[in-house]
């Protein structure tokens, strides 16, 4: 049986896979990615290549496809590609698959996404949102959970990215930083003491909502010193203050779910990843005794899924 090569390449990390049939038979995961710089990047993404098809005893002609996903089509990756715009179909992203030659193997690239926003229109300037890689994990998504309403996934990560889905179609999508500000207050500010620089390794509800409440009350910069002042009072543990950073946090994600009208647009709410800042968005809003059906995924295949399923799409 013919195996396809997938590989995800991130700002600072990469994985391939070999998939044989459905199955996933080989996988190997790299902590750098494209920041390292496109030449040394390029090399290194040949050389791992080459290592992985060796070590699994592959011959070139038992390959059907290598193709690939993520940052790998930004400027720093192996070739720029433009954006599609939205709204985006599995069928849209079929068909703009780009062929490259990769030294002797060749690469089928897939796309990013971007959107036109009105942010600032009343000043006459543009602003675009943008993913690349978010959008295959999305099909990899709809391709374990069959959606048929309208329905908001969100993909929480360094940059949690909030994505509209309709008819099986990417509509439109929204970006924030919370990973990054989480990470930068816990690890560059003065709040690095009160956490000892680490992030929460498990739920505590309690001071979770808490830096949350103080979220919405009294804002993100205001909120970030009282966790300050607790520590200088309190003797509470380094998890529970780190809950406090995260609900703090994720509180203007809360925000940024109502004032964009997604909590009363979508019914069908889908959280993918099991990483803190998910888990944390889940119990934020769990907490919030909404109507809407929140669904939470945790699996690492969602970007292999994708980029099969739109693999299988281009040879219809």
């Amino acid at each position: 049986m013919k195996k396809i090569v997938t590989i995800d390449a991130g700002t600072s990390n990469l994985r391939i896979r070999i998939v044989e049939g459905k199955n996933i038979i080989f996988e190997r995961k790299e902590n750098y990615g494209v920041k390292i710089g496109k030449e040394k990047f390029e090399n290194e993404l040949y050389k791992l290549l080459k290592e992985c098809i060796k070590e699994n005893g592959i011959e070139k002609e038992e390959i059907e496809c290598i193709i690939a996903s993520g940052m790998i089509t930004s400027a720093l990756g192996l070739l720029e590609i433009e954006h599609l715009h939205v709204p985006v179909s599995l069928e849209k992203f079929s068909k703009n698959i780009k062929k490259i030659k990769f030294f002797e193997f060749e690469i089928h690239l897939i796309t990013g996404i971007k959107v036109e926003k009105k942010y600032f229109r009343e000043e006459h300037l543009k602003s675009i949102d943008v993913i690349r890689g978010e959008e295959v994990e999305v099909f990899g998504i709809l391709e374990e959970i069959k959606v048929e309403e309208p329905t908001l996934v969100i993909l929480p990560g360094s940059h949690n990215k909030f994505i509209e889905v309709s008819d099986g179609n990417i509509v439109d999508l929204l970006t924030t930083m919370s990973g990054e500000i989480y990470d930068v207050m816990t690890r560059y500010t003065i709040l690095k003491t009160s956490v000892d620089e680490k992030f929460a390794d498990k739920i505590e509800k309690k001071y979770l909502s808490l830096g949350n409440r103080a979220g919405r009350k009294y804002g993100i910069n205001q909120g970030s010193f009282m966790l300050r002042g607790l520590d200088l009072s309190e003797k509470l543990t380094i998890n529970e203050k780190s809950n406090y950073l995260l609900g703090l946090v994720l509180s203007e994600d809360i925000s940024s779910l109502e004032k964009n009208g997604y909590l009363t647009k979508y019914k069908k709410i889908i959280i993918a990843g099991g990483n803190i800042i998910a888990r944390g968005l889940f119990e934020l809003l769990a907490d919030m005794n909404l109507d809407n059906d929140i669904q939470v995924i945790i699996s690492s295949e969602l970007a292999t899924r994708g980029a099969l399923k739109i693999w299988e799409e281009s040879k219809k």
